[in-house]
């Protein structure tokens, strides 16, 4: 039997800027429904730092706190208890599948995630577990999702950009990518099913 809770988990690379903003988007959003929860971690986390200055001020500003997040290292145990893996790039979530194969259908880069999701007919005949399998089944291809998707500085389409050691315009932008994703994805699992 599937654990009662919803567990989410975003991922990025140091858990410091994407990820902790993803997962207090998000929990801020889902924060009246008890069926989720929301965590984050980093495939190389810079362990037990707090949220980078500049993401910090900017989530802030819609009144988010995160003075009590520190960042976290993702491990198998970690990846595989989660129900639903959302990561900042395709390549984060390759190496969340490489860590632990079993969240194949599970991990999604956020792009992909909101947009299955919003594809859906009817997201209230289904349980955010349905709906996660779903999404999976109803993903490109890989060859059709990287078809001409290359960028600058080697992202590809839908990956969220680093913005870490970067100026202020830099998490104004990575944070402009990921606020309206997580306020699609909340919205959708808001309306599933219990």
């Amino acid at each position: 039997m599937p654990h009662a809770t919803f567990r989410i988990l975003t991922l990025c690379t140091g858990n410091i800027c994407r990820s902790p903003a993803a997962d207090l988007l998000l929990a801020h959003a889902l924060s009246g429904d008890a069926r989720f929860s929301v965590s984050s971690a980093g495939t190389h986390a810079m362990t037990g730092w707090g949220i980078s200055s500049p993401m910090d001020e900017l989530l802030a500003e819609r009144g988010i706190e995160s003075d009590q997040f520190v960042s976290r290292q993702a491990d198998h145990r970690m990846l595989s208890g989660s129900d639903l893996v959302l990561t900042a790039t395709r390549e984060h979530r390759e190496w969340a599948v490489g860590t632990a194969p079993g969240v194949v259908r599970r991990a999604f880069t956020l792009t992909e995630f909101a947009d299955a999701v919003a594809a859906h007919p009817e997201p209230a005949a289904l349980t955010a577990r349905e709906l996660t399998a779903w999404a999976a089944s109803h993903r490109p291809s890989a060859a059709v999702a990287n078809r001409g998707a290359a960028t600058r500085r080697g992202y590809v389409e839908g990956d969220i950009l680093d913005p870490y050691g970067r100026g202020r315009s830099a998490y104004v932008a990575s944070l402009g990518q990921i606020e309206p994703l997580t306020a699609r994805i909340a919205a959708v699992l808001l309306a599933t099913k219990p």
